[in-house]
């Protein structure tokens, strides 16, 4: 599914949709990513959407995840603004959606790599 959620991303950004929802897809890849690593670590799925929570917890089996705690909450940013958006909207740019790219990748190749 977070492969799914990557794909959309890209089909999306490449037919310049709304750069918030590709985002929002990002950071649903990552997520399901990060829950699924815990999942064959620990055998149960992880509560909430916490990208901050989720690595934390992941770098209790791997060290390397600390890397990326400031990655994912810059991530997270794109779960509740896009889904419930406040009363100033979110103002994502191209840039934005280029390192939401960079960091889903960078997570997802790690876990590859663990896994």
């Amino acid at each position: 599914m977070a492969k799914k959620d990557l794909q959309s991303a890209q089909i999306l950004f490449e037919h310049d949709a709304d750069y918030g929802i590709v985002c929002f897809h990002l950071q649903q890849a990552v997520e399901k990513y990060l829950k699924g690593y815990l999942i064959r670590q620990m055998g149960i799925l992880q509560d909430g959407h916490s990208l901050v929570k989720l690595c934390k917890k992941a770098t209790s089996y791997e060290a390397g995840f600390k890397a990326f705690l400031k990655d994912t909450a810059f991530l997270n940013t794109y779960y509740i603004e896009t889904r419930y958006p406040a009363e100033d909207p979110l103002k994502v740019d191209r840039e934005d959606v280029e390192e939401c790219f960079r960091i889903s990748s960078e997570i997802m190749n790690c876990i590859d790599k663990l896994t």
